[in-house]
């Protein structure tokens, strides 16, 4: 049987259906089921989806910069850890993004550790054989041959990074938490 009677409900939120029961002698399992149904309606809303939040990691403390720029340039958003190695949010800011949407960020934890394995950038590989040719033509002392050529990618200390927002937003807000972390939170454009 469908109900037809009417409802103090708006129109968009009532639906009759085939099993329905009146008001009174809805058990509190259906209500429950009612109230679940509408929240994942209400998460599933567009709008209503949390904003994005990357994590990445710096052991010391980070310059959040225009992309192109240097760490403490004019602009630069500087997070220092505190005793507790962490930071509490910083309030919303924009940032210069690079050509495909990336955020720069620098991370200051090379300091005094040169041979830290983030800085170092393979350069060029050359692999190859040398041999000894003879105008006869005949080969002499074969022997592997290659070079290869790395270089640093830090700056006074400081190691570019970058990071992107899914929506490419250029307005973030970041802070570093424990365990090395530094949180960005993508904001709405």
């Amino acid at each position: 049987m469908i109900s037809t009677r009417t409802s103090r409900m708006p129109r968009a939120l009532y639906m009759p259906h085939a099993l329905h029961m009146p008001h009174t002698s809805r058990t509190p399992l259906r209500q429950g089921l009612s109230v679940a149904c509408l929240l994942a309606f209400a998460a599933a809303a567009p709008g209503a989806r949390a904003d994005e939040l990357m994590t990445d990691r710096c052991s010391q403390e980070v310059s959040i910069t225009g992309y192109g720029e240097l760490p403490g340039s004019n602009g630069a958003v500087v997070l220092k850890r505190g005793s507790n190695g962490k930071t509490g949010w910083t309030p919303p800011f924009t940032v210069k993004l690079g050509d495909d949407g990336h955020i720069r960020w620098w991370c200051h934890s090379t300091q005094g550790n040169a041979f830290d394995p983030g800085t170092w950038r393979i350069k060029e590989i050359y692999a190859g054989t040398k041999c000894r040719i003879y105008a006869d033509n005949s080969v002499e002392s074969c022997s592997p041959d290659g070079n290869l050529k790395i270089g640093s990618s830090e700056w006074q200390g400081w190691t570019p990074e970058r990071s992107r927002c899914k929506n490419h937003s250029n307005r973030i807000r970041a802070r570093l938490d424990g365990g090395r972390k530094l949180l960005i939170q993508c904001l709405p454009k």
